[in-house]
């Protein structure tokens, strides 16, 4: 499903539910003359639900004229007297898919809003109600269109077999209690709860009590999750009491349903937001859940971006690849002062061995050096000694024998110490 799709989906969605909607519109008060008939009529699976109905002689219109007005006179039990006859309707119609009233027989000592004798009307609107079918199945689709079930029935509604109402993913369900009991046939219970039953929500983990209080039409609950329960108490003081009144149970699907994206597609939502964006670009929508509907524009993911896009997209490209140039030569040149200093920690531990070392060597030579010196001269005191005796007689054979001594000199090279004979030029180790 691409985004084209999905568009239909959503305006197919509203268009459906705003088609729903429509069985339950609420029929318009018309007026019912003295030799008339009220006869509504519902569809399948549809009852009556009287909404008003009100017995006298109202105002000037269909049934009553100006000229019987002007004839008798406007005092307040010509014009404008009036009685509620909602409780008879509901007793004769409501629940019901057709009834047959005559205006005429609605007339007794009870009700006498205006001067006897005078003819008077019924003023009365009504609409239908869709049904759950509970020959067929106790589970129930909800949908927008409100549903009901009658409490009275005896199959669904039990612990065994409960009533399982469902909504689509993504909505909620509200149950609410219509109760045409009319007020004074509650035996003085006043506010106290008349428990009918108890609603299941599994997704909040909570019971919620039907309690019928004297209202018309009440909210009960709004459920957590999509899906609740309904168990019905059969011998209820309220369902014992009720007579030929009934008593519905409402149900309707309230928000919007979850929307199913393609693969192309994501999407988030937030309670009655959406946000629904392409894979394979920066484009996204935004859908506003309203009334029930999804409202908001959705493009179309494969549609060629505009120029300003196309421009912040080159320009973001751009400053990405730039940073990336940049954290590039900060990388380099932080890897090549690893090296260097890893060099220079190298080199620094070559030159001090070489030192150490050079400086052994040095003392050692100096060590050989003082030893040899010191057995040449030991050497040469040996030999003046025994080649030339020193003769006490005569200085000047003395003189000749001491010019005629030999000379050395010693020098350190490379073999050790040498010794140079300074009279004949000759040179030893």
């Amino acid at each position: 499903m691409d985004i084209t799709k999905l568009l239909l989906y959503v305006t197919i969605s509203m268009t459906s539910s705003m088609t729903k909607g429509v069985s339950s519109i609420r029929e318009q008060t018309k007026e019912y003359c003295m030799t008339e008939t009220f006869k509504p009529q519902c569809s399948k699976n549809e009852v009556i639900l009287m909404e008003s109905a009100i017995y006298g002689r109202m105002q000037i219109g269909k049934c009553l004229k100006a000229e019987e007005i002007e004839t008798l006179g406007a005092g307040p039990r010509h014009l404008g007297c009036s009685v509620d006859v909602l409780s008879l309707m509901d007793e004769q119609c409501s629940g019901k898919m057709t009834c047959e009233i005559r205006v005429f027989d609605i007339s007794d000592d009870k009700r006498q809003p205006c001067f006897s004798g005078l003819k008077m009307h019924l003023e009365a609107s009504y609409r239908c109600i869709n049904m759950a079918d509970e020959t067929r199945n106790c589970a129930v689709k909800v949908s927008r269109t409100p549903t009901h079930i009658d409490i009275s029935r005896n199959v669904c509604g039990t612990q065994s077999q409960p009533w399982t109402l469902e909504a689509p993913i993504g909505q909620k369900l509200v149950v609410s209690l219509v109760d045409l009991t009319p007020t004074e046939s509650q035996n003085g219970n006043g506010n106290r709860c008349q428990r009918m039953g108890y609603i299941v929500d599994r997704a909040a983990g909570r019971n919620i009590s039907i309690c019928g209080v004297g209202s018309r039409e009440k909210q009960l609950y709004a459920s957590t999750g999509n899906a609740v329960e309904i168990v019905l108490d059969r011998h209820s003081e309220s369902n014992k009491n009720q007579r030929n009144f009934p008593i519905f149970l409402s149900f309707e699907a309230v928000g919007c349903s979850d929307i199913v994206p393609s693969e192309d597609n994501w999407l988030k939502r937030r309670d009655d937001v959406i946000v629904i964006g392409c894979y394979s670009s920066r484009q996204s929508w935004q859908l506003n859940c309203i009334n029930g509907k999804w409202v908001g524009a959705i493009g179309n993911c494969s549609k060629e971006m505009s120029k300003s896009e196309q421009m912040r997209d080159t320009d973001d490209e751009s400053k990405l690849s730039e940073k990336a140039e940049v954290l590039a030569i900060v990388s380099i040149c932080g890897f090549t002062l690893a090296i260097c200093f890893i060099i220079v920690c190298i080199g620094a531990l070559c030159l001090r061995r070489y030192y150490i070392q050079n400086k052994a060597k040095s003392d050692y030579r100096t060590l050989n050096y003082e030893s040899d010196f010191g057995r040449s001269k030991e050497l040469s005191g040996q030999k003046t000694s025994s080649a030339f005796p020193t003769h006490r007689t005569g200085d000047a054979v003395n003189g000749s024998l001491a010019h005629q001594l030999p000379s050395y000199s010693l020098y350190l090279g490379q073999d050790g110490v040498n010794i140079k004979d300074n009279h004949h030029g000759q040179t030893n180790p």
